[in-house]
């Protein structure tokens, strides 16, 4: 009996260490410069007609989004989502991979965009889109898309609006 409270002893404090590392490790997302905060803050000028688009890579099953300041046009969403794509570290040797927004009209205006796509037997069966007013709207309708046996993941994005 005192060999399985020991036992629960110690397992109880390895994991609050782990808790503790973990909470410590964790960045500090709240804390941010005064200047940032205010350059933030300021509404992008294409507020109420603001653009967002994501390229999505079926090799690393990663994507990139529209970028600060590229939420204008239709093709500058496009654009900066397809170089963002193209230019992160987790696409490095396939950026090739990266799919054009305007291929499969995975952009929207005003609204959210979302990218579903299904994993079966540990490769990537199919992937969608979907748009809505808001990310949760976005995300269900890429998921409908993609319905099928696997996992299925969704990421999204939204252009900016004034609420």
């Amino acid at each position: 009996m005192r060999s399985t409270l020991l036992v629960r002893a110690v397992l109880s404090l390895a994991a609050a260490f782990l808790l503790g590392g973990t909470l410590l490790a964790a960045p500090a997302t709240s804390v941010a410069p005064e200047r940032a905060a205010t350059t933030a803050s300021r509404a992008p000028g294409c507020i109420p007609h603001c653009w967002v688009a994501i390229s999505f890579n079926p090799e690393t099953l990663r994507s990139g989004w529209t970028q600060n300041g590229n939420w204008g046009t239709q093709a500058g969403a496009s654009s900066s989502a397809f170089n963002h794509c193209k230019n992160r570290p987790v696409n490095k040797g396939h950026a090739r991979a990266c799919v054009r927004p305007s291929e499969r009209k995975v952009y929207n205006q005003n609204g959210c965009v979302a990218v579903a796509w299904r994993i079966r037997n540990e490769q990537l069966a199919e992937w969608a889109k979907g748009k809505g007013d808001g990310p949760k709207a976005a995300s269900r309708a890429a998921k409908r898309e993609v319905d099928g046996r696997g996992t299925i993941n969704v990421g999204y994005a939204c252009a900016p609006r004034r609420f």
